[in-house]
């Protein structure tokens, strides 16, 4: 590509091969594209031009001409000139007697008339430093800087190119309609608008996490969260589009994943379930992303009538703390507030007393409300978004294996079912005031949730609110700083999820939710 600067004009020029066929060693034609522009930088449109090419062969001192041909050209309503160089009207040599396999270099020289005349501008010399053509023992060689013979090769699909990446040919992904050919990473793509798609180092589905179940012919649509996060490394930033995977074995599933961009460094795909499994066993998920391979496997059980209320069976801990459960409608959450100090896995949750070291955490952290080791059994522990969120833990659950924390989706599917936000709360705060002070507004628990006055630890490290209201978290993220989280007061019945949410580095209570 140059770009050529006249008294009058601007011309922006690109000569390439066109390597359609050829006959008995002899190169049918070569491309010559040109954009004409004004000094005000509009484009010449509609215009006969004329052009004059020279091939030329250097020497020690001089420039051998070996071929002129002349040519009248109008450029079309962009703006570009195109012709075929060896089709034009010839002054001088033969085109097809000129031998590309000597190791010279060759040059370009283009003149043109912009009033459509043969009275010529001496433009400009271009060095051909890729010899176009060979015409002995039918080899091409692509640079006088190759020194090895390679030939060019058929390729297996229709729009499919191929390049050379110094040692083999190697296919090009097939474009898409208005895509741009990009070079990412030292090698030629298709893009969407010239952007490179992300890259990722290494995927990980051993490391898996699955939310929700999954029974035989029962329907799941993509809002019942059922989803499978899938850690990696080594992101570089960049975009990939959706995916949507069907799956194997057990059929009838699909995985969905929203286009978004890969992390700098560690991240996690969210791929979300749907669809009607056909029998039981294992669905299995193949994910090809980033430039990796894996594969996953979600667990379709025969489906058992759950009881829609009531008490369920007692879950343990990793710590051996034991925790009561109940049914509300399709879901069965933990009834009593997480006190667990380590993940499910054995790995140790740090406990932060200082008010001034929690409010510098970005990490993972615990504390007793008021640092009282006797607000253990009544409250359970007070944890920061960070220490629940696989996106920031390592990947780890700190609920007992089956169950999960929740998401913003599983907080509203229960405020749904108890009638909606602004009678909820009532439905699931303690009756009294063993963990409220009054009044206690409209406290039934007639769901036998038992959510308790908790409180919470601020962002600066200080203790409030004991009594008065209760926070739990969820593992659904709005921004770097704030996720998503239920709040009950003692005032109303009301249940409220803040659209804007709350400050991760705050202290707030956990319920499980059985996956």
């Amino acid at each position: 590509m140059c770009k050529i600067f006249l008294k009058k004009y601007i011309l922006c020029c690109l000569f390439y091969l066109s390597i359609g066929s050829f006959q008995a060693q002899i190169p049918s034609k070569m491309s010559f594209q040109s954009i004409l522009r004004n000094p005000s930088g509009e484009l010449v449109k509609n215009q006969n031009i004329g052009v004059r090419i020279s091939i030329l062969k250097t020497g020690f001192s001089l420039n051998t001409v070996l071929y002129v041909e002349s040519h009248l050209v109008k450029t079309n309503s962009d703006g570009l000139l195109t012709l075929q160089i060896g089709t034009g009207t010839v002054s001088q040599g033969l085109f097809g007697t000129i031998d590309w396999s000597q190791d010279n270099l060759y040059k370009l020289k283009t003149e043109f008339d912009f009033n459509g005349g043969s009275s010529y501008y001496d433009m400009i010399l271009s060095e051909l430093t890729s010899v176009p053509y060979a015409i002995h023992a039918k080899k091409t060689y692509f640079s006088k800087f190759a020194k090895k013979a390679i030939k060019l090769v058929s390729g297996t699909e229709s729009g499919v190119m191929n390049y050379w990446n110094g040692s083999a040919w190697a296919p090009i992904n097939k474009a898409l309609v208005g895509q741009q050919l990009t070079a990412c990473d030292g090698k030629p793509i298709w893009t969407n608008g010239g952007v490179c798609p992300g890259t990722i180092q290494a995927i990980n589905c051993f490391g898996v996490a699955h939310r929700g179940a999954i029974k035989v012919n029962t329907t799941i649509l993509t809002s019942d969260s059922v989803r499978t996060f899938v850690p990696y490394s080594g992101g570089n930033g960049g975009p990939f589009i959706s995916q949507v995977i069907t799956s194997k074995g057990v059929t009838g599933l699909t995985a969905t994943l929203q286009a978004d961009t890969f992390k700098i460094g560690n991240g996690i795909l969210l791929y979300k379930i749907s669809g009607t499994p056909t029998s039981s066993g294992t669905a299995i998920f193949e994910l090809n992303i980033g430039g990796k391979l894996c594969t996953f496997g979600r667990l379709v059980s025969v489906s058992s009538q759950q009881p829609v209320s009531g008490s369920g069976s007692t879950i343990t801990d990793v710590e051996g703390n034991s925790y009561k459960t109940v049914y509300i409608g399709t879901q069965q959450w933990m009834s009593e507030n997480l006190r667990v100090s380590k993940y499910n896995d054995g790995t140790v949750i740090p406990n932060i007393i200082s008010s001034n070291d929690w409010s510098k955490l970005s990490t993972n952290a615990w504390c007793y409300h008021e640092n009282k080791v006797e607000n253990n059994l009544k409250f359970g522990k007070l944890y920061n978004w960070y220490t629940v969120s696989l996106l920031t833990n390592g990947y780890k659950n700190i609920c007992p294996t089956g169950w999960h924390v929740p998401t913003s989706d599983e907080w509203s599917k229960l405020i749904t079912y108890l009638g909606g936000m602004s009678v909820a709360g009532g439905k699931m705060k303690e009756v009294g005031t063993t963990s409220w002070v009054s009044p206690n507004t409209d406290a039934t628990n007639s769901s036998l949730f038992s959510a308790q006055a908790s409180a919470s630890r601020f962002e600066d490290g200080h203790f409030g609110g004991i009594g008065s209201h209760g926070n739990w978290w969820s593992s659904s993220e709005i921004n770097v700083n704030n996720a998503l989280n239920l709040y009950l007061t003692l005032n109303n019945a009301a249940a409220f999820m803040f659209s804007d949410g709350d400050l991760k580095k705050k202290g707030f209570s956990v319920r499980c939710l059985k996956d």
